[in-house]
């Protein structure tokens, strides 16, 4: 995560500068921390219907899960007669067809569990909680809406349908004449339905992948995958930062409510968008609250705090070649804390760990609700990994293999205050234990502030500053980084924190630091003379017996080479990984040695000129012994701003392309793949165009992808779509047999 804003919110609430936002989510309770997609409900739908699309129904027998996002009527077991809907809204078994009957669009929420979506665009809803009353109709987004489809268990070769909200069946009630509730005890006739095949119906709101053609699959799981690898990524960061950040990668409510207006977390004309705002230069900055349809400001490249990573929007990646996607779980417990106090929610917890095993239920979430749209579990395209081998077999099948990873300050609560560590070795066993467990296979020791294993990268020489001193209780001790060839520069230039020494900021901040403010050489850039402590060595030991991908990035210039050499000490070595930019310096010598070690470096996500770029640069430091690949880190959601619009002087890239044909593919894969065209990435009415817009959402990969095709030809396109096979053997390497580690 590419945090440039922690000091200057801070310095912000220092001042008393910081709007209070009273518009929270009213659905949030009170004190909540992480509020599951599938949880969130209020708002109503919209009428317009754009992207996605009817899928035909199955032709096996229907179940509980093949109905996804097909075409259905709805018959009563107990006539025989089909479900039509009536002017009032309400719905009763009258029809003798199919084809006279009312149409119903199955909408997933989750496995199981529909929206039943009418021709006229309403919800079947139970209206009352009464037994006995009939169900209508509503555009209204809530529990009332949802539907869980049960297998008859009394061999009637029907289902029945039980109501969220209310947790009463769906029957055919002669006594009123329509359909409505029953106690969900209830076995009769009259609470089993059949869905048969129909037409007419209306799609219910999506966002499509714009393309035409299947993504390839495998050539065999002893066969080298191929495809490309995004390593640094986060699809969890929904709810961190205390609620700074808009939008859902998914909502069991669909599209309409993950993409909905920001005005309920940015205020009206997002000025109460602190961090955004912030990055933008100004407190009082503006921008179009609207999401869903029109999209008018956001999602943008250099929008920080709006989501960009909706599910459909990482298929398309997918269906370009996506096949490694690392997402790690991400907090920052000083910049949550200040959020939460501007937003008036001081009871929200903050605390980075707690947040992280949160993200991790929501990912796998994520995959049952993708599992849904694809009708039944394990059918989806996004799938969780925990080995090499799961991985292999996952690309194998044409799918994307999705690694856990984590990327917070107080990784196992090890912080350090005032120089006093926070925890002990038999908390870090505890941890790590609980957080392996649970999927973590790729971890950051340190993040953006010092904690107990050591010191940060500096590459902020200001407001990350003022953020340490408020996370730790000292602002960084530095020393003049080394005169030598690097990678990636390591430190920053540094001045009197925060500012000249004659500005209010500098005032605030003195006004809260009972001790002397620290004096920086500003001729030279500083690095972070915190090193490695005892606890920090006992870490990377555990990490190497665990098998955890290890990441270099954030760490200090010092700390980095310290773990470099114990990787190098190992029999055989144990591979170390750069996976957004260094952050705090990697030098030339440190990166020869990281990819003699068997690690790799991918480099922090550009666009196409640009990466290819880092793809030359970085290829000089290859090593003979090992397969040599680049993938990316692009940090969307991640407060990293995203690859910027092709410049005015690079060829453009053309609508519609096709990926995967013409000469420039060749040799590419291991055998014939079929091509996949893509047009432009259309979410409700918002045309985008990789040209004019960069990488303004996830799905503008595929675009980016024909880009890097233009800038770097068969060359390019060989290192990109090797990534993914070059990190599996990378993890592979981490699980080696060792007799030992040594430390």
């Amino acid at each position: 995560m590419r945090h440039t804003l922690f000091g200057a919110l801070a310095l912000c609430a220092l001042l008393g500068a910081c709007n209070s936002d009273n518009n929270s989510n009213s659905n949030a309770a009170p004190g909540a921390s992480v509020t599951n997609p599938s949880e969130v409900g209020g708002g109503t739908l919209p009428t317009d219907n754009t992207g996605g699309g009817t899928a035909p129904p199955v032709a096996e027998a229907p179940s509980r899960f093949n109905i996804a996002n097909a075409c259905y009527a709805l018959q009563s077991m107990s006539t025989g007669k089909f479900v039509t809907k009536n002017s009032d809204g309400s719905y009763q078994a009258s029809a003798s067809t199919a084809g006279t009957a009312a149409p119903f669009y199955m909408k997933p929420t989750a496995l199981g569990k529909y929206m039943l979506y009418t021709a006229d665009k309403l919800l079947m809803q139970a209206s009352t909680n009464a037994s006995g009353s009939p169900v209508g109709s509503s555009n209204a987004l809530d529990d009332k809406i949802e539907w869980t489809v049960l297998d008859d268990t009394q061999g009637r070769s029907g289902f029945q349908l039980l109501n969220t909200a209310t947790d009463k069946k769906l029957a055919d009630l002669p006594s009123i004449g329509k359909l409505g509730l029953v106690e969900k005890t209830g076995v009769s006739d009259q609470t089993v339905f059949q869905f048969v095949p129909a037409t007419g119906c209306t799609d219910y709101p999506e966002i499509g992948t714009n393309s035409t053609g299947d993504t390839f699959k495998g050539q065999g799981v002893d066969k080298p995958v191929k495809g490309f690898a995004d390593v640094h990524n986060h699809i969890t960061a929904t709810f961190f930062l205390g609620g700074a950040h808009h939008g859902l990668p998914y909502s069991k409510f669909g599209v309409t409510k993950a993409l909905d207006s920001c005005q309920a977390d940015h205020g009206p004309d997002g000025r109460l968008d602190l961090v955004g705002n912030l990055f933008a230069g100004t407190p009082q900055a503006t921008h179009s609250v609207n999401g869903w349809p029109t999209f008018d400001d956001w999602p943008a490249y250099n929008s920080l705090t709006h989501e960009g990573l909706y599910y459909t929007w990482l298929e398309r990646a997918w269906k370009a070649g996506l096949r490694i996607f690392v997402t790690d779980l991400v907090e920052n417990e000083t910049l949550c804390n200040l959020v939460v106090k501007t937003k008036g929610k001081p009871t929200q917890d903050c605390n980075e760990m707690d947040s992280a095993i949160k993200q991790i239920q929501f990912a796998r979430d994520m995959e049952s609700y993708i599992d849904a749209q694809s009708g039944g579990p394990g059918k989806g395209w996004f799938r969780i990994v925990t080995s090499p081998k799961q991985a292999r077999q996952v690309i194998n099948d044409g799918k994307l293999a999705v690694v856990l990873g984590i990327e917070i300050s107080h990784l196992f609560n090890c912080t350090v205050k005032n120089g006093q560590a926070g925890c002990t070795q038999a908390d870090i066993d505890k941890q790590l234990d609980k957080l392996y467990a649970l999927g973590v296979r790729q971890m950051f020791p340190i993040h953006e502030f010092n904690n107990a294993f050591g010191g940060n990268g500096i590459f902020n020489g200001d407001v990350l500053n003022a953020g340490n001193f408020l996370d730790t209780g000292a602002f960084w001790q530095t020393y003049d980084c080394p005169k030598e060839d690097y990678l990636y520069t390591a430190g920053a230039i540094m001045t009197t924190v925060p500012g000249l020494g004659n500005d209010p900021v500098t005032q605030a901040v003195i006004a809260n630091n009972p001790g002397v403010l620290p004096l920086y050489n500003s001729q030279q850039r500083q690095c972070n003379k915190r090193g490695l402590t005892p606890l920090g060595q006992y870490l990377f030991k555990r990490l190497m017996e665990k098998g955890i991908i290890i990441e270099v990035d954030h760490m200090e210039l010092s700390i980095k080479q310290a773990l470099i050499d114990m990787s190098l000490r190992q029999s055989p070595t144990y591979p170390v990984v750069s996976t957004h930019g260094g952050h705090g310096g990697l030098s030339t010598q440190q990166a020869k040695q990281i990819l003699a070690g068997g690690g790799l470096i991918y480099p922090f996500h550009h666009n196409g000129q640009e990466w290819v770029k880092d793809l030359q640069r970085i290829r000089e430091f290859e090593s003979p012994n090992y397969p040599f690949a680049v993938g990316y880190g692009a940090d969307t959601n991640g407060l990293g701003t995203q690859a910027g619009p092709r410049g005015a002087d690079r060829p453009p890239v053309q609508y519609p392309f096709t990926l995967f044909k013409g000469p420039d593919w060749q040799g590419v894969f291991n055998g014939d793949v079929q091509p996949v065209t893509f047009d432009q990435q259309k979410s409700g009415e918002h045309i985008y165009d990789v040209n004019r817009d960069g990488q303004a959402n996830y799905g503008l990969k595929a675009d980016w992808v024909e880009a890097v095709r233009k800038e770097g030809g068969n060359d390019a396109l060989k290192a990109l779509y090797n990534s993914a096979e070059v990190y599996i053997q990378v993890w592979e390497r981490t699980l080696a047999k060792r007799d030992q580690i040594n430390p």
